[in-house]
């Protein structure tokens, strides 16, 4: 019932707010993965299902020693993950341990700020390398962007991170700029859900909603920090599911389509493209790019504009904001070019769908409006 109180408001509501505003991107970062705290069930897939049906992306900050450890010895968070990525989410290297190995302590890794010293060259070149290696192994997957444990590093970090083909950091520093050479920084904004409870959970939500207005208007983005465990359907009967999910219906409602959800990394490189395009005045367009809809509210058919720049395996499917299917209107091999393709939305009933494009090199989501 709670699910078809916020479709129906999300529906109302967007009707007038599609338009309105500046667009910006939303991220959402989950730290720690996978933290020691045993809150069961151990999965981040109930978590990641209520973000999918509202097309938002996720950005996992993965421990990579933890995959390895004895809570995890089945493989299920290992499965989870790789079929996170597979569905469009992010993977993101969070250390190697998440332990000081100067001063044992769990709350920094990359620089010691108990002792307030750097670790060596040699010793976070391992740290970060053994870490890499473990992801490949387990996830088979190499990823481009970092979290700092503790958000504490040093130009040994940076320079250990650049001569491993990091593109991306994210840590409590300047932000959409480079932090150290040709790194780059999209720095975190806040986090709400820290042991959040039934008692504060209103006072969160709507705390959350007024940080986003403000801070996704001067920075053009907003980044939502949050932590494993307590996205756990385990922790308080999944309450941190609810409370996200409640707030991504409302920023839906809020923004429309001026809100893009993406990965950190995607959205990083979005500002740092902007950037360098408009210092050498060269457009270098998005190899594979899903375009809005037109119209948009629609009645009965609109039309849905996509490119490929290389042959792909293409599916192009609409869901509703359950996550069920309604249709595929695309389900073949494509060559590179640009492409149409109408629905035809006549046997659908009025409300908020995802059109989501599926290519060997991404997933994209977006939101249409159906009103009849």
């Amino acid at each position: 019932m709670k699910h078809i109180f916020r479709f129906f408001i999300c529906t109302l509501i967007i009707c007038t707010s599609l338009f309105a505003g500046e667009e910006f991107y939303f991220i959402i970062r989950v730290d720690d993965i996978q933290s020691r705290i045993n809150w069961e069930p151990r999965r981040i897939i109930e978590f990641e299902q209520a973000v999918e049906a509202r097309a938002a992306k996720i950005s996992w900050a993965v421990i990579p020693h933890r995959l390895l450890e004895s809570q995890n010895e089945d493989g299920r968070l290992a499965d989870d993950l790789r079929n996170s990525a597979a569905n469009g989410h992010e993977i993101i290297v969070h250390g190697y341990n998440h332990i000081c190995p100067l001063c044992n302590q769990s709350s920094h890794e990359m620089y010691c700020t108990y002792y307030q010293t750097s670790h060596s060259y040699a010793t976070q070149k391992e740290m970060l390398e053994d870490g890499l290696q473990i992801l490949q192994d387990s996830l088979a997957c190499t990823p481009n962007s970092f979290v700092p444990p503790g958000h504490h590093a040093d130009s040994t970090t940076y320079n250990v991170l650049l001569e491993n083909n990091f593109e991306w950091i994210s840590t409590t520093a300047e932000t959409k700029n480079y932090i150290h050479k040709h790194l780059y920084n999209l720095s975190p904004h806040n986090e709400f859900t820290w042991y959040l409870s039934q008692a504060n959970y209103s006072s969160k939500l709507n705390a959350a909603l007024d940080d986003i207005a403000l801070k996704s208007q001067t920075d053009g983005y907003y980044c939502l920090l949050l932590h494993d465990p307590f996205i756990r359907r385990g922790y308080e009967n999944g309450l941190v599911i609810n409370w996200t999910a409640e707030l991504l219906d409302s920023l839906i409602a809020r923004y429309g389509n001026n809100i893009q959800f993406s990965t950190l990394s995607e959205a990083a490189k979005v500002f740092h493209d902007g950037a360098v395009n408009i210092a050498h005045n060269n457009h270098q367009p998005q190899s594979e790019q899903i375009l809005r809809n037109y119209p948009n509210p629609f009645n009965s058919s609109t039309i849905i504009t996509y490119q490929l720049s290389d042959f792909s395996n293409v599916d192009l499917s609409i869901y509703n904001l359950l996550g069920q299917k309604a249709a595929t209107l695309v389900s073949e091999q494509q060559a590179p070019g640009n492409y149409q393709v109408t629905l035809d939305a006549a046997h659908l009933a009025s409300g908020v769908y995802i059109y989501s494009l599926k290519t060997a090199g991404a997933i994209i989501r977006k939101r249409m409006l159906l009103i009849k």
